[in-house]
C-alpha cells in the first residue's frame, strides 16, 4: 500500500451539494499518518464533535514508536476543498477477539481508552455521510469495530442514523458505564450532599481531618515547564512503588511503556495534580485534554500513607478545585471498567460500549457473539480465581483460629 490512496466516496451522497461541500478521502498507512502535520491534526482534535485526546497526534505516535511498533495501522481522512482535514478514523486489523474475516478495529493499546474517530463539529454531517457511503458501496472495509465509544454521544447517534438509513447493521456489545463529572448549578457543597452517600461523605471528612492532624498538605497543579517533567518522573516512581509495580503493570515495569509515557504525556497536553504532604507527593493523578474535558487515565498513591486515605483526599480536593475554577466543563474518568473510585465523587455516568457497524448482518452478529463470549469467559475466569484464592486462604485462617 502507498502512504496515501485517494477515493471518491461522495458521488452518491444523499445530502445536496448546496448544503455540503464535497470531501476528499484518503487512506493512509503508518508513513502517511506520520506525514500529517501537527497543526492540521491538532486543529481537528481541538474541534472534534466528541473529544478524544487518546487520538492526539503525540499520543498516537508515541504508541507507534514504542509498544505499537510494527502494528499495521490504517488512517482514513476526510478533507475539504480548501485543504482542511475534518475527519480522521484510525484502525488496526487485530482486536481482543479473533475474527474469521477482516475487521477495521479502532486503534487501541492498553493506554488508549477511546476509539472515537476525530470528526470536526462543523463538518460532522458530511464526514459521516461520506463514511457510510464508502462503507455501503464497498470502498471501505465491510465491518468496523469502535471500542470504548460513548454510545449516547451526538457522534454515535449521527453515525447510527446514517448507517441504518443506508441499510447497514449497527450493534453495541460489552456495554459498561464510565464515571463522568459535570458541574451542578448549586455548587460544591450541594454536590457533596447530592452525590455522595452519608457514609461516604463522613469517610471523606474524617480523612481530610486526619490529614490535617498529621501534618500540612496541599493540592498542586502542574501542566507546563520544567516542573512538569519532574512531576512526571515523580508519578512514574510513585506508580511503580505500589501494587502496579509488584504486578508488572506500571509504566516503569517495561522499557517501551516508560518511553511511551515520557513521549505521550507532554506539557500542555497533560497535567499532573498532586496531593503534597509536607511538600512530598503522596497521591498523583494524570490528566490529558484537547478541549474542555479532562480525561484522567492514571492515578497513583504512596501506599505507606494508605491509612490516611491519600487517594480519597486527592479526589475530594480535585472536585473542590473543579467547582472553584471555570477552566473545565467536565472530567472523564477514562475507566474501561465499572466500579472505578471516581464513581464515589462523579455525578454522571456515560453509556459506553463497543460499536459494530457492517454491510453484512451475519458478520455483525458473529462478531457480537465473539465479543460477548469473551466477556462471559473473562467473568468465569475471575470467579474461578476468587474461589481458588478462597480455598487457599481458608486452611490458613482455620489454623490461626484454632478450629477444625
Amino acid at each position: 500500500m502507498t502512504s496515501a490512496m485517494a477515493f471518491d466516496l461522495t458521488e452518491t451522497a444523499t445530502i445536496s451539494a448546496s448544503k455540503l461541500e464535497q470531501l476528499t478521502f484518503r487512506q493512509f498507512d503508518v508513513a502517511g499518518l506520520r506525514a500529517i502535520g501537527a497543526k492540521e491534526w491538532g486543529d481537528l482534535a481541538a474541534a472534534a464533535l466528541v473529544e478524544n485526546p487518546f487520538y492526539d497526534r503525540g499520543h498516537v505516535l508515541a504508541g507507534l514508536d514504542n509498544m505499537d511498533q510494527g502494528k499495521k495501522v490504517r488512517g482514513y481522512s476526510f478533507t475539504t476543498a480548501s485543504g482542511q482535514m475534518v475527519g480522521l478514523f484510525l484502525t488496526q486489523p487485530r482486536s481482543i477477539v479473533p475474527s474469521p474475516f477482516p475487521v477495521a478495529n479502532s486503534l487501541a493499546n492498553i493506554y488508549q481508552f477511546s476509539g472515537t474517530p476525530l470528526v470536526h463539529r462543523d463538518h460532522a454531517e458530511q464526514v459521516i455521510e461520506a463514511w457510510v457511503n464508502g462503507l455501503s458501496k464497498g470502498k471501505l472495509p465491510a465491518i468496523w469495530s469502535f471500542a470504548d465509544f460513548d454510545t449516547a454521544s451526538p457522534l454515535a447517534e449521527m453515525m447510527r442514523q446514517a448507517a441504518q438509513a443506508r441499510g447497514l447493521h449497527w450493534q453495541v456489545v460489552v456495554p459498561y458505564e464510565r464515571a463522568h463529572l459535570s458541574r451542578l448549578p448549586d455548587g460544591f457543597e450541594a454536590h457533596l450532599q447530592e452525590v455522595l452517600s452519608k457514609s461516604r461523605l463522613h469517610d471523606v471528612r474524617r480523612t481530610m481531618r486526619r490529614l490535617g492532624e498529621a501534618g500540612s498538605f496541599s493540592l498542586e497543579h502542574v501542566q507546563d515547564g520544567p516542573q512538569f517533567a519532574q512531576r512526571l518522573e515523580d508519578f512514574l516512581q510513585l506508580e511503580h512503588s505500589g501494587w502496579k509495580g509488584a504486578q508488572g503493570t506500571s509504566f516503569l515495569s517495561h522499557a517501551k511503556d516508560t518511553a511511551f509515557a515520557r513521549a505521550a504525556y507532554r506539557p500542555g497536553f497533560s497535567a499532573l495534580d498532586s496531593l503534597l504532604f509536607e511538600g512530598k507527593p503522596i497521591a498523583m493523578k494524570l490528566a490529558i485534554r484537547t478541549g474542555r474535558t479532562a480525561f484522567t487515565p492514571k492515578i497513583a498513591y504512596d501506599e505507606s500513607f494508605k491509612k490516611l486515605g491519600p487517594g480519597m483526599a486527592l479526589e475530594y480536593l480535585l472536585l473542590q478545585e473543579f467547582y472553584n475554577s471555570d477552566g473545565l466543563d467536565a472530567i472523564d474518568s477514562a475507566s474501561t471498567a465499572e466500579g472505578h473510585s471516581a464513581l464515589n465523587f462523579f455525578n454522571n455516568r456515560k453509556a459506553m460500549g463497543t460499536v459494530l457497524v457492517g454491510r453484512r448482518q451475519w458478520q455483525v452478529k458473529l462478531l457480537a457473539v465473539l465479543y460477548e463470549g469473551r466477556k462471559a469467559l473473562k467473568g468465569k475466569v475471575k470467579s474461578w480465581q476468587a474461589q481458588w484464592n478462597a480455598r487457599r486462604t481458608r486452611p490458613a485462617a482455620t489454623k490461626a483460629s484454632g478450629t477444625k
